[in-house]
């Protein structure tokens, strides 16, 4: 279930949220301690969805400013006015919990803790002591540090289960989002989605929106396989747009979620046990490749991996980047005998590097600031290196940026001078967002023919897709959710 919060500050402004939120809540929560006024019964009469009523102090992330005597009289009315569900922290006094939990109500108690600084080791400990009171619903909110901290809380809902008990477990922060998404897939009771973005009332918190639509996490599930995307950051990544809708396409119930990482390894020996295949970005691509059991033919010659996937009892790497590339920039030239000038000296020029050199191409890497990295890379491919301020006195047939100058939000930046760039030229920019970079609009206005990132972005996907689920992508509608997404950015 998703819960929408209402978060006022109005009674005006919190009316309209309940109508809006209405199509995409199962249940709302009513943040009176966020509200400058309210009218609680007139709020519960509007709602059409079943309400939590939260009266939360500073101390666990609210505003209510009052006495604790006050605001446990305000969750007493909240019962009294015909709540479904009212909030209670785990920190309220004990004179003052122990007898509003053992007060007979038609509502029920959930019974909450929040930890906004980290996920204590202790919470196995926690859950029980939470569980010898006599709450309806138990909730254990902390804050992960690390991606790793997830696990502890999807562990909790796996004991919960058993032990008959209902339970709210989620973990706040960037690296705990993908706790707002799979644990009521694990089942966990509900998650929270904010009903747009500014209207979060923790770190992390999702939209209701991307939860229903995207991750579709309110669809029935007999069994589902776990899918995403590692890096460092994660965020600027537009996998979970293409791969989702592509598995509803296909009529998949299988998911594909953010996993920032701090730790490949650590992430690997952690999680093993959920995924069942993932995509590889920025700065995982070599690291990756180590912990392979299998590694195909090409990733090994590249030295990079962007796609993982389960085989047997090990994982296998791929790299669909070097296919991904051949495929669009063969469309529009043979590259036998071709002189290609590569910008950038990452996983994925390395990628490419090896395929257009398989194809006969003649190479030369630049390099800007890091002249090791490029002198390395132009030695695995037995290629030229020069300095990007040199690139106008090489002749260049095909010119590819593998570097992420020019991404969102660096709009006005790009990776080669104009004056570098003539009409014969072609011009491939594999960064996608924006789809079409200042490098693209330069070269567009000298003549040269120019290939979107967004084209690289969708034969990768199409190859780790296929790879996952050996069933044929559907290639068209992965490019316009691409599109679509870009446009909306």
């Amino acid at each position: 279930m998703i819960c929408i919060p209402i978060v006022g500050p109005t009674q005006k402004k919190s009316l309209e949220d309940i109508a809006k939120a209405e199509p995409l809540a199962d249940v709302l929560e009513l943040r009176l301690d966020l509200m400058s006024d309210y009218d609680l019964r007139a709020l519960l009469i509007a709602a059409n969805k079943p309400c939590i009523v939260t009266n939360r102090t500073k101390r666990d992330g609210g505003q209510f400013s009052g006495s604790e005597e006050q605001r446990i009289d305000i969750l007493k009315q909240a019962m009294d006015a015909g709540a479904e569900y009212v909030d209670i922290e785990t920190s309220t006094p004990k004179e003052l919990l122990q007898p509003f939990l053992e007060t007979k109500h038609k509502s029920k108690v959930i019974l909450s803790y929040h930890n906004f600084t980290d996920t204590p080791e202790a919470l196995e400990h926690l859950y029980e002591l939470m569980c010898g009171m006599p709450a309806d619903i138990l909730k254990i909110v902390t804050y992960a540090r690390d991606i790793t901290n997830n696990l502890a809380l999807f562990n909790l809902i796996n004991r919960s289960k058993k032990d008959g008990k209902k339970l709210i477990a989620l973990c706040m922060g960037e690296r705990g989002e993908i706790s707002r998404i799979l644990s009521p897939l694990l089942g966990g009771f509900l998650t929270f989605g904010s009903l747009e973005t500014g209207k979060e009332t923790a770190p992390g918190q999702i939209t209701a929106a991307n939860l229903k639509n995207i991750y579709r996490i309110c669809d029935k599930r007999t069994s589902f396989k776990i899918y995403g995307v590692i890096g460092n950051p994660v965020y600027k990544s537009m996998g979970y747009l293409i791969h989702n809708r592509a598995f509803k396409e296909i009529g998949s119930n299988d998911i594909y979620v953010p996993f920032l990482v701090d730790n490949v390894e650590n992430f690997f020996k952690s999680f093993s046990t959920y995924f069942e295949g993932l995509s590889v970005t920025m700065p995982f691509k070599e690291d990756v490749v180590a912990l392979m059991d299998k590694v195909d033919e090409t990733a090994k010659k590249i030295g990079a991996v962007n796609t993982v996937v389960r085989d047997g009892k090990g994982w296998k790497g791929y790299n669909t980047d070097c296919l991904g590339a051949l495929k669009v920039l063969e469309k529009h030239v043979d590259l036998n005998g071709k002189n290609v000038l590569i910008v950038g000296a990452g996983g994925t020029a390395k990628a490419i590097g090896y395929g257009v050199s398989e194809k006969g191409a003649k190479i030369t890497v630049t390099y800007n600031r890091n002249k090791e990295k490029g002198v390395q890379l132009a030695k695995e491919l037995g290629a030229k290196v020069i300095n990007i301020q040199n690139a106008g006195e090489e002749v260049i047939d095909v010119l590819i940026n593998c570097s992420p100058v020019g991404m969102t939000p660096n709009l006005e930046e790009t990776p080669i001078s104009s004056r570098h760039l003539r009409e014969e030229m072609i011009v491939f920019d594999c960064v996608y967002n924006p789809s079409e970079t200042r490098l693209l609009r330069e070269a567009k206005a000298v003549g040269c023919v120019t290939i979107s990132g967004v084209e690289l972005f969708v034969n990768q996907a199409v190859g780790q897709l296929e790879l996952w689920t050996k069933q044929n992508a559907p290639v068209d509608l992965m490019r316009d959710v691409v599109i679509k997404g870009l446009n909306k950015t």
